[in-house]
């Protein structure tokens, strides 16, 4: 029974996760047909690994569900993977960024450095607390 619960519920969130997610990497995909800069293939590259991590994970989780999958190693360097790809990519696109011709609006390095501190803040945060879990400080 345990694995039945909510299947109904698991089977519709991955439906509209694979929807959604598939979209933003066809269109990512997209892009770098369009792409002739090696750096910004570089970045759109990255956000796909971070994106499929993600996408793969959810799938691992939803299969299965349990608190004890979700407490694992596995999984908590699958996370940690998953954000520094993701950390990588951001920090990528804001280096080649700023100093482009293309942040010529102040709002739009405004905008980049205050995504790129909250991708470095949430980064410190998730190894943080993976850490906390593995050594038994959390839950």
């Amino acid at each position: 029974m345990g694995d039945t619960k909510y299947l109904l519920l698991r089977i519709w969130f991955l439906v509209v996760l694979t929807l959604s997610l598939g979209a933003v990497v066809i269109r990512l995909i997209w892009e770098l047909t369009m792409t002739t800069s090696l750096p910004s293939l570089w970045v759109v590259l990255l956000v796909i690994l971070t994106i499929v991590g993600i996408y793969a994970l959810s799938l691992y989780l939803l299969v299965s569900p349990s608190l004890k999958k979700l407490k694992s190693r596995l999984v908590g360097v699958w996370i940690i993977a998953i954000f520094t790809v993701g950390l990588l990519g951001t920090l990528w696109h804001y280096i080649r960024f700023v100093p482009s011709p293309e942040a010529w609006a102040p709002l739009s390095v405004a905008i980049a450095t205050m995504l790129t501190l909250a991708a470095l803040g949430g980064y410190i945060l998730v190894i943080w607390v993976i850490w906390a879990l593995w050594k038994g400080k959390l839950g």
